[in-house]
């Protein structure tokens, strides 16, 4: 029989189509079938149900669950996404306390300002992409954010470096060695950052540097330094990530353009709720991640599957945002999202799912959703939208993956 892991890494997000018929079935019918991964008996689950297993923090830990090249190169070592219990939620509040919606407007202050900016080039210049453009606009606006001083043109180089790194994470091959040495030089980055604030404490006060660099740990103590630098890149890598969003956002708007121009009517003083609806769908409907990982804590039985302590489970993260739970799932439809808030949705779940403020939901959805939506508001406001002759396919077998373009635009 074939090893599972091997038709991920051959059908990426589409990889639960290359079951066996009969896997196929038992995870339709039960929401559970255990397949060998990584040469071990591993449960996937989807759906609803699988969710609540996933986030069943009784049943479920983190602890080594993401296999070590993967976590190395992402994560990075000791991070938040590897703990469990009162450390991980001791750990996690760090992140929830800096990302409140006063942050949060500033931060989206930033990201517009920035995004305009480059909007502007794009006029000068005739043309534009979308996913550079993002690259370098989210990236310098969360670095700003984060309280690092540091010249415009390093700002878009450590941006390009974290967007290497997510680029390369799930790949073979080149793409890996740039993430890894991306990740290298992201890591001695963020070190110097953080020895710096602590040896000369010039760091913004309440900034994301001060945060990390002056944060007492579940134990009492400060942050080993190489574990604060970690924590310091895992709110900036992921804002990077997001330009990987804005690229299909583009590509929707392209072919939704009756939501263009209700996005492009709504007023500036209003919060773009029409904008933030339309970017929940990008982030259900277009690939993003894959799967999750974690390990049973105990031996259990789940969906008459016998589980043992450190088996794996994985979450099928893509399958569940466009399963049966769903009124018409492969039909790209923002209304969906409006007078609704999508984390009480159990089966939305493209940055994971479970209770944000206790469990292992992603703490920066909320930034994610907001920077998409400002992409969504300014890029909607060209108009015409012109898209020059270029490859928009995107590969469902490459994760990530985003259109092979990067989507570019002539304002």
């Amino acid at each position: 029989m074939i090893d599972r892991s091997v038709l991920l890494t051959r059908h990426g997000y589409l990889f639960t189509a290359a079951l066996s018929e009969k896997e196929r079935r038992r995870l339709y019918e039960s929401a559970a079938v255990v397949i060998p991964f990584l040469g071990r008996r591993t449960l996937l689950v989807s759906g609803d149900t699988g969710v609540g297993l996933f986030y069943d923090q009784e049943r479920i830990a983190r602890h080594r669950a993401v296999p070590a090249p993967i976590a190395t190169s992402l994560f990075g070592p000791g991070a938040v996404h590897g703990l469990d219990d009162e450390a991980h939620r001791h750990r996690k509040a760090l992140f929830l306390q800096a990302l409140g919606e006063e942050e949060l407007d500033r931060l989206t202050a930033i990201a517009r300002r920035r995004w305009r900016r480059e909007l502007d080039r794009w006029r000068q210049d005739g043309v534009g992409e979308v996913y550079a453009a993002a690259v370098v606009a989210f990236g310098s606006s969360i670095v700003e954010w984060a309280g690092i001083d540091e010249p415009e043109p390093e700002m878009a180089r450590h941006a390009q470096w974290l967007a290497d790194i997510v680029n390369g994470f799930g790949v073979l091959g080149p793409a890996y060695v740039k993430a890894v040495v991306a990740r290298r030089r992201s890591d001695a980055w963020a070190t110097r950052l953080i020895r710096r604030a602590r040896a000369c404490g010039d760091a913004p006060s309440g900034s994301w540097v001060d945060r990390v660099a002056s944060f007492v740990d579940a134990d009492g103590q400060p942050l080993p330094e190489r574990t604060a630098a970690v924590e310091l890149l895992n709110i900036l890598r992921p804002t990077v990530a997001v330009a990987w969003l804005a690229a299909f956002a583009a590509l929707a708007l392209e072919e939704h353009a009756d939501w263009r121009v209700l996005i492009s009517d709504e007023r500036p003083s209003d919060r773009p709720l029409l904008a933030e609806a339309f970017a929940h769908e990008v982030r259900r409907y277009y690939p993003f991640v894959p799967v999750l990982a974690g390990r049973a804590r105990h031996d259990f039985e789940f969906s008459g599957q016998r589980m043992r302590r450190g088996q794996r489970v994985l979450l099928d993260v893509y399958g569940t945002n466009h399963g049966t739970e769903w009124e018409d799932p492969w039909s790209f439809l923002p209304g969906r999202f409006l007078d609704v808030d999508p984390c009480d949705i159990p089966h939305f779940i493209p940055q994971g799912g479970g209770p944000r403020e206790t469990g292992h939901r992603c703490p920066g959805e909320g930034v994610a959703n907001r920077l998409v939506a400002v992409a969504v508001s300014e890029l909607a406001k060209i108009d015409p939208v012109e898209l020059p002759p270029q490859d928009l396919q995107f590969s469902m077998r490459r994760m990530p993956t985003r259109p092979a373009s990067g989507v570019r635009m002539s304002p």
